[in-house]
């Protein structure tokens, strides 16, 4: 890029800036401003000094109205022949403000580790991607083994991304809508049945994730929910259970959100007779550790219910380590912490539950998503089909 350079000089007793400005081709050509100045003794020093200013503003970028084009059509055109990859990087900082903290976190982790380094390498321009290179990305995305419904999320990302370009003007159509949506197979997770469950929470009595796990199970709470589940949110009294915080961890460590999910994530339970009672022994056993360890206990998370045995949070990530290592020294089947929220759903279904009251169990926004990820588990629903259409058809002949 050519750094506007330019003198003053004196022409019918006034002083005047020529400025040098290049076109696209780095020829030079001269613009002659008016500094609105007369050329009498003591005010050269003057006109020096506005020539320095108008050369500041075109070396910022306000020279873009010399050329006859507003500064937002210039700031359009400076997007359009931005590197993709740089463009994101851009897009992402500028949309911060919109998310939460955890959002922002997930969305740059996508960022870095797959699509920065695809498009960087790719050397293409906003104004030149078209489906065509979308399709590329995804193609490399199952390359390095990424299922459907994670490609789906890159899919939704880049779409935001190029949905502000569109809404700007900077170019006319969104690429991603030229591109193929990536595919996912339904997913079908792995549950536990009512004796695994049972022999899951009998095996970890002494363990420190016991709470965790009853609480998962019984009330099919997310990870992030069950370790931002706060003694003050028990009514021990009018026995109920309020989903309202959650705890996410990231790279800075890990931190509490009052900002649930979904507005349907935020939920009043009953307090399960047993669920009570784990809760209560919990609480006499942090008490226990508080007179044990003395100040060396942390208070910092005592209104938390899954705190270690110094006072800790149970961070969300050693939920999911740890667990993996209880069921394999207990020699109980491999499954997701996660598959605990699947597994309570699956029981409830199995007792012929309806799929609306199971919706609102875990927090669903909507209907879809619950009857989408467990209709294949409704076998009870499916087995009074089989018997209606059974009955109806009673003592019906091929000749009837």
């Amino acid at each position: 890029m050519n750094i506007t350079t330019g003198h003053i000089t004196e022409k019918n007793g006034r002083w005047y800036a020529v400025v040098n400005l290049y076109d696209t081709n780095g020829k030079r050509h001269e613009k002659w401003r008016s500094l609105n100045l007369d050329a009498k003794k003591g005010t050269k020093t003057e006109a020096n000094h506005r020539l320095n200013q108008i050369l500041e503003q075109y070396n910022l970028g306000d020279q873009y109205l010399h050329e006859g084009m507003s500064r937002a059509d210039k700031e359009r055109n400076r997007t359009a022949d931005m590197k993709v990859d740089v463009y994101l990087k851009e897009w992402l900082e500028s949309y911060k403000g919109n998310i939460t903290k955890s959002t922002y976190t997930s969305y740059k982790r996508y960022m870095d580790v797959h699509i920065i380094p695809f498009f960087k390498e790719m050397n293409v321009k906003v104004k030149e991607i078209t489906g065509d290179e979308i399709n590329e990305f995804y193609a490399h995305l199952r390359s390095k083994g990424l299922k459907g419904t994670t490609c789906q999320r890159y899919h939704s990302l880049l779409h935001l991304a190029f949905k502000s370009a569109m809404k700007r003007r900077v170019i006319p159509t969104n690429p991603v809508d030229q591109s193929d949506r990536p595919k996912s197979v339904q997913f079908i997770g792995s549950y536990y049945n009512a004796e695994e469950i049972k022999q899951l929470i009998e095996c970890t009595k002494d363990d420190p994730l016991h709470i965790v796990i009853v609480l998962a199970v019984y009330y099919g709470l997310r990870r992030s929910e069950v370790i931002g589940l706060k003694w003050s949110a028990v009514d021990f009294e009018g026995k109920t259970v309020s989903i309202r915080h959650k705890v996410l961890q990231d790279e800075d460590g890990v931190t509490g959100y009052d900002v649930m999910k979904t507005k349907s994530s935020y939920r009043t339970l009953p307090l399960i007779p047993i669920v009570e009672q784990a809760l209560l022994e919990e609480r006499d056993k942090q008490s226990e550790m508080k007179k044990a360890f003395g100040r060396s206990y942390c208070r910092k998370y005592e209104d938390y219910i899954c705190v270690d045995a110094i006072g800790e949070l149970i961070r969300p990530n050693y939920v999911s380590d740890h667990f993996a290592i209880v069921l394999r020294r207990n020699g109980l089947r491999k499954i997701r912490f996660h598959d605990l929220r699947h597994s309570c759903a699956s029981l409830l279904l199995a007792n012929g539950v309806q799929m609306k009251l199971i919706q609102e169990w875990l927090g669903h926004s909507d209907i879809g998503t619950t009857s989408n990820v467990y209709s294949h588990v409704d076998s009870e629903s499916k087995k009074l089909s089989a018997e209606a259409i059974s009955k109806a058809l009673a003592g019906q002949t091929d000749d009837s």
